[in-house]
């Protein structure tokens, strides 16, 4: 139905409805037609790790290293959330390779593909994310690709800034976590820095709350903040483009850096740890790929440009062409602000993330420093200008 190049010639966030299912609201993914209860049985005795954060206000982000880890079934875990005995608490099984946790249970791993997408891809190739309510995964923007995102079960809020924004996001590499950049503002329970940052963006800003059976599709660089406003669980695959070989290289760079300044610096689990003279060759690799793919990254470079300055034509010509199926999302608005602002009626602080933020903010420890430092290094327009002049050296010895 739909085509993956045009897909990704798309530069900003789209809806698209009445794709996984036809008009008798019938599904050839066997994952819709099943409940939640239907998943729990099908998985049965196996354990998954559900990160475990606090449904409370706090000034920091919930960092992914900061959340302790539960293991639990599937059936214990919609039991805590249907008969909750601590209503404080959020769980996330996020950001899961259904390939690595399930893959004992082929009739899950073969519950669905992306066939509709002209993609030869199911459940091996793709990533889950199973959440009770407040279950969050904190702004971001993924470095490589693009993101097709499937709405299973329960709504989930989506939260995106172009990536025009970028630099008013307070980007951080702290936590490090290879492929993902983190912004330091706190979208869970955001505060009036937050608020006020969100409204005077220059960039464009959408909201959207995903249903079940709707599909949304992210552009490469776009920032996101993702909450499960109910019991949910969605599925996503990442689509690699052509420009990935340069990521690549920016990402070398950081990882350059993090394993030669930042020994000391959270990481999430699964980096790649190396020593000087590895990453050295990890760059040498990546400007490699790029002088070789330098030919078609210029021509897709060119042809993505070429649509940007017809955004809106190719966009209406996508609509018109998939009349039924398109939904483009409007501009973030202010009443839009005050019901993002009101979607967590949670009022009492963490005093200890409190305390902790004060010492942070007025502190010069060695720490501190170094964190600023890494984050100075590793800005994206820092390691974008040091990537584009590795590049332009390695043209001038060839």
């Amino acid at each position: 139905m739909f085509k993956l190049d045009e897909l990704c010639e798309i530069n900003e966030p789209i809806v698209l409805k009445n794709v996984l299912c036809n008009a008798q609201e019938f599904s050839n993914w066997k994952l819709l037609n099943w409940s939640l209860e239907d998943l729990a049985n099908k998985s049965g005795d196996l354990k998954l790790p559900f990160r475990v954060g606090k449904n409370i206000k706090t000034i920091n982000p919930q960092w992914e290293v900061e959340t302790p880890i539960e293991y639990k079934t599937i059936k214990e875990f919609l039991k805590d959330v249907t008969e909750p005995n601590d209503l404080s608490k959020w769980y996330y099984f996020d950001y899961k390779h259904i390939n690595q946790w399930f893959q004992e249970k082929p009739e899950i791993l073969k519950s669905f593909d992306w066939q509709q997408f002209k993609l030869e891809l199911d459940g091996t190739d793709s990533t889950i994310w199973i959440g009770s309510k407040g279950a969050h995964t904190n702004c971001h923007r993924d470095t490589y690709g693009c993101n097709l995102i499937a709405q299973i079960h329960g709504r989930k809020l989506w939260l995106l800034f172009s990536p025009e924004c970028s630099n008013s996001m307070q980007p951080t590499r702290i936590p490090y976590e290879e492929s993902t950049i983190y912004s330091k503002y706190n979208f869970f329970t955001p505060n009036e820095l937050v608020i006020e940052a969100i409204s005077n963006l220059s960039g464009s800003v959408k909201m959207i709350i995903l249903e079940p059976k709707d599909v949304l599709f992210v552009p490469k660089g776009w920032w996101h903040y993702v909450e499960s406003l109910d019991t949910s669980l969605s599925v996503n695959v990442w689509l690699p483009v052509k420009e990935d070989c340069i990521t690549r290289l920016q990402e070398t760079l950081v990882h350059l850096v993090m394993n030669t300044m930042g020994n000391s610096i959270p990481k999430t689990i699964n980096q790649l740890e190396s020593n000087f003279s590895e990453s050295i060759q990890f760059v040498k690799t990546s400007l490699k790929e790029c002088q070789e793919l330098k030919k078609c990254t210029l021509e897709s470079l060119q042809k993505r440009q070429k649509l940007n300055l017809i955004t809106t034509d190719f966009l209406d010509y996508l609509k018109i062409k998939y009349a039924n199926y398109i939904k483009i999302l409007p501009d973030l608005t202010s009443e839009n602000i005050n019901d993002f602002i009101t979607k967590n009626n949670i009022t009492k602080i963490d005093d200890i993330n409190l305390k902790d933020n004060i010492v942070e903010t007025n502190d010069f420890s060695n720490s501190f420093i170094s964190e600023a430092v890494i984050d100075a290094f590793c800005h994206p327009s820092v390691i974008l200008k040091i990537s584009q002049i590795l590049v332009k050296k390695l043209e001038n010895n060839l």
